[in-house]
């Protein structure tokens, strides 16, 4: 009788996953070798579409809900370096679809890079502002939304196909500066002057993969079409 032996080999969904975590590393290798807001928007926004990947990947390895999440959280009590700076993945737990399993320790965008919540609420069409949740991240034990910081958060079906709800969502970041008020609540000013068309980021596609936009005329274009839009409901 012939025996074969057989071994385990990486499929190509990790295989994914693992260029993608490369992906990341290597953006902040680019960006330790460069200055300027310009170079940092360019390394964020690579981190952001890799990110965004290894979510979609991760719905698809482990056949569970997974999110991109990015820090939120105003209260006094916040991390400043964080502040819609701070992204990760979270697949939901198996056994308890009210828990949610840290399926990275997360990592930060570049200094004076945020996340831009009302310009993505804009471009994506929403009357109302990207849902939010709570939790404690990163944790090794599965934890249960509700409890913890606020998070914006993108959600990736169990096929890997974008959820229904962030159909051909914008996610953007912008250049902007970190403002906390007397009482320490989190604001970001993305109005200074000086750091205009400094804007890029991804397009959510239904079947799960991204599209990335680094033309900022094109984003500003988008944004006042949005507001011209909204304009004329309130009017009617």
């Amino acid at each position: 009788m012939v025996r074969r032996n057989y071994s385990k080999a990486f499929t190509l969904v990790e295989l994914l996953i693992v260029l993608s975590l490369v992906m990341v590393a290597s953006s902040v290798i680019v960006l330790s070798t460069g200055s300027g807001d310009g170079v940092s928007l360019k390394s964020s926004q690579r981190i952001i579409s890799s990110v965004a990947q290894g979510a979609r990947g991760q719905a698809i390895l482990k056949q569970a809900k997974s999110r991109l999440i990015i820090y939120a959280d105003r209260s006094p009590k916040s991390e400043e370096e964080k502040y819609l700076r701070f992204v990760g993945i979270i697949t939901q737990d198996e056994n308890n679809p009210k828990k949610w399993v840290a399926a990275t320790k997360g990592t930060r965008l570049p200094k004076g890079i945020y996340f831009n919540p009302k310009a993505s609420e804009l471009i994506s069409g929403n009357s109302k502002p990207f849902k939010q949740m709570k939790l404690q991240y990163p944790r090794i034990n599965s934890q249960t939304e509700g409890v913890g910081e606020s998070y914006y958060y993108y959600e990736f079906n169990t096929n890997g196909t974008i959820a229904k709800k962030f159909e051909n969502a914008w996610l953007i970041i912008s250049a902007g500066i970190l403002r906390p008020d007397d009482k320490g609540i989190m604001s970001v000013d993305f109005e200074d002057p000086k750091k205009e068309g400094l804007k890029s980021g991804l397009i959510f596609r239904k079947v799960g993969t991204t599209t990335l936009v680094s033309d900022a005329v094109q984003i500003d274009f988008m944004i006042n079409k949005a507001l011209k839009s909204r304009s004329k409901n309130t009017t009617k």
